[in-house]
């Protein structure tokens, strides 16, 4: 290694393993895998980090010490919240609107789950409350819409609201999110006074709703603030806890937290909330790198890991943000990638429902810990691992280059006992049900992000990583009707590598609900010159210079009447007659795009929002590998299951070194470090000039 501190280090802490890549400045790489500890996230953490130093064949210290930038994805804010693990919260609110959060929307009702349980309507409950009503206090204060005082906010309230819910309750944390703060921050900024007079040693969490979202909408900006508290002290006890430790083990280059948005930020501005979903966030950066290399505008981003399946569409380039984001059932205001995830993940469970003798997968998952059967870790319950190794898709000699011993026999007994047994069907054909239902399960998933939004999956291609997603690739692509499926190069450890090109980013959304026509030009662009200044003011806090900084602004907008509405690139940060006009053009063209059709001659448009997002990269461009950087191997063979019509078959198993430019008919099987392809019957696949494994998609 150079003596130079040269090398970026990405690491992103799955379910089921953490993930660590290694690249130099001439786009050198080295990855390494470690198992994830739920117990103490950063163990896993530092596990990985020695490994990778193995790799590289250096100390440890030394690793870290020679890191330019250090960027970490991680699961703790998730987790903690799937697990209702986080610390007690209190809320404070508007006197009158204590049961917005109970009462949330009808379509709360059924938030977050998926077609089967929705179907269950006698079973559909709301989610609990991460606040029970006896937390949630009112104050009396109004401001109006318009950002008026109405009424003035009561300090006796505040202060005994205070008093009752740290001494009395006992509360860690404490949300506050008042009705139209998103107009006018007055009040909100005065309790955060009177919250830094009552409680000086600052041993209570806060968060404010107008702090994390300037945007109407009372019940989803209170989530979000109870949410951040919820899971504030969790976060930042795990961050500065690792913190701690990388600074301790040599590492003097900037800590940068991925957030969901897509982009990293300094430890210090980066809130809890924006934590969620920083993992699949990753693999969409990482896909739309690919994608620009591959020339593709248009790919579905398929990430299968151990617990679950992300999967999001990238068009012309580029992903889109959530409105209002779906996490474990409660709907929030943070600009959040527009992923959707199920539970479909290499430990996602396979059962026999008792009650209907149906064979069921997911979304339950066996995850890190005890894992799939064959782990031979204390897991008693069929999986998809489990199934694959069954049919001989995975590699028995063991996953992450064998460091993960894998027991087929046990994998074998489980899937016979609680699958094939109580269907009557053989083993393989048990195993092969439990992969064709997890597959049709990925391709609902897949269809609820393209085709029912109007978008033709034939004209997109498939990018598909994680651990378990090449296992699954192909199958899904066909059932899709898709031409092709991109594996790229390292792909378990795919999300990993995006944070490696990630750029810190802030992100700002501003309600500004007025049709377009009836804006007051100069209050719209003092509006955005507000939010420019503001994001523009916390980028230069942190060092950098303002050109560095690239701001991209963006319009929500809708025809007027219309409920939903979608995101309009603005183009500018400074409005005028002639860029609303084009805006109106572009709104309509998007809506067609989407929906089929357009509105009609003299159709209203109205404005919602206005987001900016101030990006600087630095230092983050990822290299693309080339064909040559893949070694062959003495390729094998492989006994593996093609479902009936094929049965048993004798199956080529090569590397990805194996391949080069003339494509290779299926059935293959392409063994990694990090996962295995599954090239089936009538699909070919060959390996393209920046590495990734093309298949070409044809049913036999």
């Amino acid at each position: 290694m150079a003596e130079a501190k040269d090398y970026i280090i990405g690491i992103d802490t799955g379910g089921t393993f953490t993930d660590v890549v290694v690249m130099s400045p001439s786009g050198e790489v080295w990855t390494a895998k470690a198992s994830t500890t739920p117990d103490e996230f950063s163990r896993g953490v530092m596990d990985a980090l020695t490994e990778a130093s193995r790799v590289l064949d250096v100390d440890r210290t030394e690793l870290l010490n020679q890191a330019v930038l250090f960027k970490h994805g991680s699961t703790v804010a998730t987790n903690a919240l799937i697990t209702r693990t986080g610390v007690k919260v209190g809320f404070i609110t508007t006197r009158g609107f204590e049961d917005t959060t109970e009462i949330m929307r009808a379509i709360g009702r059924v938030d977050g789950l998926s077609e089967e349980e929705i179907r269950h309507a006698t079973w559909v409950t709301k989610p609990e409350p991460l606040v029970p009503r006896e937390r949630v206090l009112g104050v009396r204060e109004r401001i109006d819409y318009r950002g008026e005082v109405v009424v003035p906010l009561s300090r006796e309230d505040v202060m005994d609201a205070i008093r009752k819910l740290v001494d009395e309750e006992g509360c860690e944390a404490i949300a506050v999110s008042l009705l139209h703060a998103w107009a006018n921050a007055r009040h909100e900024d005065d309790v955060r006074a009177l919250a830094r007079e009552a409680d000086p040693s600052n041993k209570v969490f806060w968060s404010f709703g107008s702090e994390l979202a300037q945007v109407a909408g009372e019940y989803a900006r209170a989530n979000t603030a109870i949410i951040n508290s919820f899971l504030g002290p969790t976060v930042d006890r795990y961050l500065g806890g690792l913190q701690t430790k990388l600074e301790e083990g040599g590492l003097e280059g900037p800590f940068l937290i991925m957030q969901g948005n897509g982009g990293v930020a300094h430890r210090a501005h980066a809130t809890p909330v924006s934590n969620l979903q920083s993992g699949p966030a990753g693999g969409a950066i990482a896909s739309a790198y690919v994608a620009g290399l591959l020339g593709h505008p248009n790919v579905i981003t398929a990430d299968m890991g151990g617990t679950s399946f992300d999967v999001g569409l990238i068009t012309e380039g580029y992903w889109r943000y959530a409105a209002e984001p779906i996490v474990e059932r409660f709907r929030m205001l943070q600009p959040i990638i527009d992923i959707q995830s199920i539970g479909a993940g290499g430990g996602t469970i396979a059962r026999v429902d008792e009650e209907t003798g149906r064979l069921l997968v997911g979304p339950q998952s066996a995850g890190a810990s005890p894992g799939p059967v064959c782990y031979d870790q204390g897991g008693t319950e069929t999986t998809n691992t489990d199934a694959n190794l069954v049919l001989g898709y995975i590699n028995p000699e063991g996953l992450v280059g064998g460091g993960l011993q894998l027991d087929r026999s046990k994998a074998e007994q489980c899937v016979e006992r609680q699958i094939a047994a109580p269907l009557g069907m053989s083993l393989l054909e048990a195993a092969y049900g439990v992969h064709l239902l997890a597959n049709s399960n990925m391709t609902r998933a897949v269809r609820a992000v393209s085709t029912e939004r109007g978008r033709d999956v034939r004209n997109f291609a498939l990018i598909a990583f994680g651990g378990a997603g090449p296992l699954h690739a192909c199958e899904m692509g066909l059932a899709l009707g898709m031409k092709e499926a991109v594996i790229p190069p390292y792909p378990g450890l795919f999300s990993a590598f995006g944070l490696l090109s990630a750029d810190i980013e802030h992100h700002y959304v501003q309600t500004y609900f007025k049709k377009t026509r009836e804006a007051d030009l100069e209050q719209l662009n003092a509006t955005i010159n507000r939010i420019e200044k503001h994001i523009v003011g916390l980028l230069t806090s942190q060092g950098f210079s303002e050109n560095e900084i690239d701001l991209h602004c963006y319009a929500d907008m809708r025809y007027s009447g219309q409920s939903y509405e979608l995101t309009i690139p603005v183009g500018s940060t400074r409005l005028s007659s002639d860029a609303i006009d084009r805006l109106e053009d572009a709104y309509d063209a998007e809506h067609e795009k989407t929906y089929g059709h357009k509105g009609g001659e003299g159709e209203d448009y109205t404005f919602v929002n206005f987001r900016l997002i101030g990006r600087v990269a630095r230092k983050s461009s990822t290299v693309a590998p080339s064909r040559n950087g893949f070694k062959p191997r003495r390729a094998g063979r492989r006994q593996a299951y093609f479902g009936p019509d094929h049965g048993l078959v004798d199956t080529a198993v090569l590397s990805r070194g194996d391949l080069d430019a003339d494509p290779r008919e299926g059935p293959l099987l392409i063994d990694e470090y990090d996962s295995t392809t599954v090239v089936p019957p009538g699909c070919s696949a060959w390996l393209d000039a920046h590495g990734n494994i093309r298949i070409g998609l044809q049913a036999p």
